[in-house]
This record gives structure tokens, C-alpha cells and sequence, in this order.
């Protein structure tokens, strides 16, 4: 074989090393956010399965986070976006304490009262006591496949530390 048989040979294994490690990075991104979303993916596909609940923490424990009670939905409004139900607002902290992150869930309700949406996002930076912090959840919907129409939104606090 010539050089430049060798030299092909050569490119043709770099690009197919190149390209099954690509595959393999994937791969283990993909598993690795599936493996995050399976507490709630589970907990959407089983409705009798029990709640997970956050201990608030007492005022004896030193350092200790506040609960998720002492922060307030202080104003909100939903658009609809390209397809998309979107809620922006404002959390309010009013505990003593810093707020690190806070899981905010939006239930999208139709005329009736019944459940057609659920939707949720974290705000992950830190709300110091006494600030405002803006929020954003948005439900995916795109234009080829919106998010149903809703007649009322329920915001609930779900996790916070």
C-alpha cells in the first residue's frame, strides 16, 4: 500500500474514532438527563404515587435554609408565546434567610376546572432576604405542536433550599 493509501486509511479511522466518541458523549448526556427527569416522569405516569415532600426546617437548626412558605408569589401574568403558555412573575423571599434555588410549578386549568397542563422550572440563583426575583416558566409548547389553551393558572412552590 502507498503512502497515501496509509494516509486515507489514517483519516478514515480518525473520523470514525471521532465520530464514535461523539456518539458515546451523547449517549451518556442523554442518560444522564433522562436519570433526572425519572422522579418526575414517573411521579406525571402514576398519580397515586406519594408526594415528595421538603422538612422545613427548624428555627433551632443554625444556618438552616428557610422553608419554602416563606416565599411569595408576589405578582405574576401568562402569555401565550409562539405556541407556548409562558408565566413570568416575581417571587418575593420575606424569611430571614437566603433562598438558593426554588422549584416553581404552573397548573394550566381549562374552563371546567380540570387539569390540561403542568409545567415547572427552577430558579436557580439566590434570592437574599427581602429581594424580589424575577421568574419565567414555560411549558414547550412550539407553533407545529402547542401547549393546550388555558382559562387559569395555579402557582405552587414546590422545592426550595
Amino acid at each position: 500500500m502507498s503512502a497515501a493509501g496509509y494516509a486515507r486509511l489514517a483519516a478514515r479511522g480518525a473520523a470514525f474514532g471521532a465520530g464514535f466518541a461523539l456518539s458515546a458523549v451523547l449517549v451518556a448526556w442523554g442518560a444522564r438527563e433522562l436519570g433526572a427527569l425519572g422522579g418526575e416522569l414517573r411521579d406525571l405516569a402514576s398519580p397515586a404515587a406519594p408526594a415528595r415532600t421538603v422538612p422545613a426546617p427548624t428555627a433551632a437548626q443554625s444556618g438552616a435554609p428557610p422553608p419554602v412558605t416563606s416565599l411569595t408569589v408576589a405578582s405574576h401574568r401568562v402569555e401565550r408565546r409562539h405556541g407556548d403558555n409562558v408565566v413570568l412573575g416575581v417571587l418575593r423571599n420575606d424569611s430571614g434567610g437566603t433562598v438558593r434555588s426554588v422549584r416553581i410549578e404552573a397548573s394550566f386549568h381549562d374552563a371546567g376546572g380540570r387539569l390540561i397542563d403542568l409545567c415547572g422550572w427552577y430558579v436557580g440563583t439566590m434570592i437574599a432576604p427581602g429581594e424580589d426575583k424575577p421568574f419565567k416558566v414555560a411549558c414547550g409548547g412550539t407553533p407545529e405542536k402547542p401547549s393546550p389553551e388555558a382559562a387559569a393558572v395555579r402557582l405552587r412552590l414546590v422545592d426550595g433550599y
